[in-house]
């Protein structure tokens, strides 16, 4: 691993993540990719989980797929910026819809991710993310 890898995860392996997403395959997949650098992986398979796992317990990062049955991503990320107008919330997509980007700026998401997500952008996101506080 490179020094910037392990800066990295010598500070996102005590961080709580919240991750939501429906699909099995994908969730698989992201979550692989996730606990190369985090310990503390919740998981929601929609965002009404989502929602209420993030009031029952304090993360310092959320990453969820958008579009979900029960409620989708941007629909748990407006009721959490309700709370919390801090928490960094990254929305992940297949889809590059303008009007789907747009609604996700109007509710202050951090980053607005297209699917699959990749281990160099996965590490480019968490080093700002890291380099803020």
């Amino acid at each position: 691993m490179s020094s910037l890898v392990l800066e990295i995860v010598s500070k996102t392996k005590s961080m709580n993540l919240l991750y939501v997403e429906d699909n099995e395959e994908a969730r698989r997949f992201t979550l692989e990719l996730l606990s190369r650098f985090f310990d503390n992986i919740c998981v929601a398979i929609n965002g009404k989980e989502g929602f209420e796992l993030f009031q029952t317990k304090k993360f310092d990062l959320i990453i969820s797929d958008v579009n979900m049955p029960i409620m989708g991503g941007l629909d748990m990320a407006y009721l959490i910026r309700k709370i919390d107008r801090k928490i960094p919330i990254f929305i992940l997509s297949a889809h590059t819809e303008t009007h789907i980007k747009e609604a996700a700026e109007n509710i202050d998401v951090t980053r607005y991710l297209t699917k699959p997500l990749n281990l160099a952008e996965l590490t480019e996101i968490l080093r700002h993310l890291i380099n803020k506080d």
